[in-house]
């Protein structure tokens, strides 16, 4: 339910209509106030003006009147004469005292109101009029002065002004009357002029509404030249853009339909063809998973297998060294000898392969522990004493950061360390330096220890860094290459057990550092 104040102002043209009633209704009452107040003003001034003539002139009887004792006999006739006038309520003369001298009235129920104060009228001077109103009535004051006399005299005259309310009573009328027709006529006026200003807007209204529908409206009219009918003009623009980008996107929607079909039936052709893809891709991965599975079977057994005999080999390759069958001439020294080394880089091949088919079935157990990284930094140094002499190289052991407890496999990290700094010893010139050194780190989850050999060898190029912990990857100039190529691999592999990193930074001909790392106990 609306209320009338809130029925207003749901609309643009009733709010118009009702303030620019508002407007007209104050002006004319405005307007007609002011006019009944310039006429009552304009009647009483006429009045006052006729009131001072009739007062000036009996004014001039009465000071030849009052100019000496024996004539004042004649100030009653005076004054009976102008109570005699129907305008005249009352007449009095009275002293500067205050003694009346003589006083009459027209109509005895009127009783002399003597309203202006004493001391206003004490200060009239000779033949000055002053004038008070009160409801009907307007009394006029003159002083009165004898041309021989020095006594001072009033005269008050009381007027009926019952016509002046009358006549202004008239002019409120016909004003109210007139007012009343200029307000219908400007009112009729006001609903035109606003009907013709809110038409176009109630019609832009319409069709914005329809657009917010969904719907495409009608034109609307075009009326006049001004802001409405250029808003219009444009309105209707946008109407004609929006139909047509609507048959253009229906257009291309259908365009679009039709190529969704026939993708779809492409689509559909190829899911046929890829789910018959799936079906080989899962079969041969079936095989693949069984051939890894046999590869690894094989590589287990060939390895344990090829132990033993290789093992016999370098027995008896050890014994014809040291003299077992008799002394050997320097060259069956040269070939026992080597042999006896291919068959050492066997055997490390081998121990590598198993180890990593160990690390990649999970069969390899991970015994961790609490201890300080100088515990086997120290142990792997005792046992590269022998080759760092070999090549005369320094091997620093930075203490500083090592004393805090990692938790790890204490063989396993021999066996990275001894990786790493076996692979330094062997890429290190003569009288080169080895140091390792250990920082406290902290990771996305963990707290962890880094642990870094440096060397001062040949260093590895950026083309070969990515690729060194890749199986079987040797890096070099070709012919060059030692060892099996597992080494990294594995240690890689071991350090990703203990949730640990490993990687290099290498500067060709400068030297390499390997950095891994071991979580905090």
């Amino acid at each position: 339910m609306l209320y009338p104040v809130q029925w207003v102002f749901t609309s643009i043209r009733r709010k118009a209509i009702a303030g620019l009633l508002i407007i007209l209704l104050s002006a004319v009452f405005l307007i007609g106030l002011s006019i009944v107040s310039q006429a009552r003003n304009f009647i009483l001034a006429e009045v006052q003006r006729r009131a001072s003539s009739v007062a000036r002139f009996v004014g001039t009887d009465l000071a030849s009147a009052l100019d000496s004792p024996d004539s004042r006999y004649k100030v009653p006739e005076i004054v009976g004469r102008i109570c005699s006038d129907p305008s005249v309520l009352y007449a009095s003369v009275f002293h500067g005292n205050g003694k009346v001298i003589s006083s009459n009235s027209s109509r005895p129920d009127q009783m002399i109101k003597r309203s202006l104060p004493l001391g206003e009228l004490y200060d009239l001077e000779s033949e000055e009029v002053r004038y008070h109103v009160s409801d009907d009535v307007l009394e006029v004051y003159l002083s009165v002065v004898p041309p021989h006399g020095t006594e001072k005299f009033y005269f008050l005259l009381g007027f009926d002004i019952t016509d002046v309310s009358s006549i202004v009573a008239k002019i409120t009328r016909l004003i109210a009357f007139n007012a009343f027709i200029v307000y219908i006529f400007g009112l009729l006026a006001l609903i035109a002029a606003v009907n013709r200003l809110t038409e176009p807007l109630t019609d832009l209204a319409s069709g914005i509404k329809d657009l917010g529908l969904g719907k495409l409206p009608q034109p609307v009219p075009v009326r006049g030249y001004d802001e409405v009918g250029t808003l219009s003009a444009n309105f209707n623009k946008m109407i004609e853009d929006l139909g047509r980008y609507r048959r253009e996107v229906e257009k291309y929607q259908k365009h679009l339909e039709d190529m969704v079909g026939e993708r779809t039936v492409a689509l559909n052709e190829a899911n046929v063809e890829l789910t018959r893809m799936n079906e080989s891709l899962k079969t041969a991965n079936e095989k693949l998973l069984e051939l890894d599975k046999l590869k690894s079977n094989f590589l287990g057994i060939a390895t344990h297998e090829l132990k033993t005999p290789l093992a016999v080999v370098g027995g008896y390759l050890d014994s014809l060294q040291d003299g077992f069958a008799g002394e050997l001439n320097d060259a069956q020294t040269g070939i026992v000898g080597e042999t006896l080394s291919s068959c050492h880089r066997m055997e490390a091949l081998i121990s590598d392969m198993l180890d990593l088919n160990k690390i990649e079935a999970g069969r390899m157990p991970m015994e961790t522990m609490e201890l300080p990284v100088i515990h086997v930094v120290q142990k792997v140094a005792g046992q590269m004493i022998p080759l760092l002499q070999k090549k005369k190289l320094t091997l620093d052991i930075l203490e500083k950061g090592m004393e805090l407890p990692a938790r790890f496999d204490e063989d396993r990290i021999i066996q990275v360390l001894v990786n790493l700094i076996s692979n330094a010893i062997k890429f290190t010139p003569m009288g080169g330096r080895i140091t390792v050194s250990a920082k406290r780190g902290t990771g996305k989850s963990l707290s962890f220890t880094q642990i870094s050999v440096a060397d001062t060898g040949i260093g590895i190029s950026q083309e070969d860094l990515p690729r060194i912990f890749e199986e079987f990857a040797q890096v070099g100039e070709p012919g060059k290459e030692e060892g099996t190529g597992l080494g990294l691999a594995i240690c890689r592999r071991i350090a990703r057990a203990h949730r640990g990193e490993i990687w290099a930074e290498s500067v060709l001909g400068q030297g390499t550092i390997f950095h891994f790392t071991l979580p905090l106990a």
